[in-house]
Formats: C-alpha cells, sequence, structure tokens
C-alpha cells in the first residue's frame, strides 16, 4: 500500500510540476562604431510560452567621459517613471570606461497594467499581463536591437 501511494505522489508531482519547466533564452548582440562599443545580453527566463523574468546587461564603452554620461542621462530618462513600480528593478553605473546598465523584472510578479499605463508602447509585448517568447525574442532580433537569441 505504501509503495502505490508513493507512486500517486510521485505521479502527481510530475504532473504538476514537471510540465513547467523553467528555460532560458539569452539574446546578445556586439558592436564598435565610431569610437564607441555595446554589449547588449537579455536574459529571458520563460516557461512553456510565457516569460517569467528577464534580466539585461547592457555595457556602453567610450574612452570620452562626456558621452558615457550623455548615454547614462538618456537611460536614466528612460528608467525614472518606472522607479516606483515593485519587480522593476534597474542600476546604472560608470566604472572607468564603461556605462553599465542593468535592468530585472519580474514579470510573474510586476504590474503590467501600470506599467502600460506608464508607456503605452508596452501594450504591444505586454497581452493580457503576459509576454510571449516568441513574442520577446521577435523584438530582441529585430533590426532595432538586431540581437541574436538562443533558446
Amino acid at each position: 500500500m505504501k509503495k502505490i501511494m508513493m507512486l500517486i505522489v510521485v505521479s502527481l508531482f510530475c504532473l504538476t510540476g514537471c510540465g513547467n519547466e523553467t528555460k532560458t533564452m539569452t539574446c546578445t548582440r556586439s558592436m564598435n562604431q565610431n569610437g564607441l562599443g555595446m554589449d547588449l545580453r537579455y536574459e529571458v527566463e520563460y516557461s512553456k510560452d510565457t516569460v517569467s523574468k528577464v534580466k539585461s546587461i547592457e555595457k556602453v564603452t567610450s574612452s570620452s567621459k562626456d558621452v558615457l554620461e550623455n548615454y547614462k542621462e538618456a537611460v536614466e530618462a528612460i528608467y525614472e517613471p518606472y522607479k516606483d513600480v515593485e519587480h522593476y528593478n534597474y542600476e546604472l553605473k560608470i566604472d572607468g570606461d564603461t556605462l553599465t546598465s542593468t535592468l530585472e523584472v519580474d514579470y510573474s510578479k510586476v504590474d503590467t497594467k501600470k506599467m502600460i499605463e506608464i508607456d503605452s508602447a508596452n501594450a504591444q509585448l505586454i497581452k493580457d499581463g503576459k509576454i510571449k517568447i516568441d513574442d520577446i525574442k521577435a523584438m530582441y532580433e529585430s533590426s532595432s536591437v538586431g540581437a541574436t537569441c538562443t533558446k
């Protein structure tokens, strides 16, 4: 009887949890142009076809402090409206000749309605409070970002 109960418990565990395996897609792009270098990396966690978390690390390198400060100001202006949104966390820092922008969003917990209120363009990606992995992949691989993604 104990063996049968154990088999049922293991089966139920697999039926409820094993099918929701979390996977990671990584998208990257590097470029150097006119003394400016960029290294972009996006790590996207998803289960089935729904995105749960995104971590982006974008690095800009330049020998000009003014260029780095200008980029920092531009990125701060983009992130500023989201500063009070829980589960939407970002950090910007200049270290030597590199500006690093790190963004982490937990889409399983973040208020996606608030994100759309802040910027209506978010509605192109967020549908019914969720983001599909194929949609975010298409965004990162688009000509505006130009990243290469691997699942």
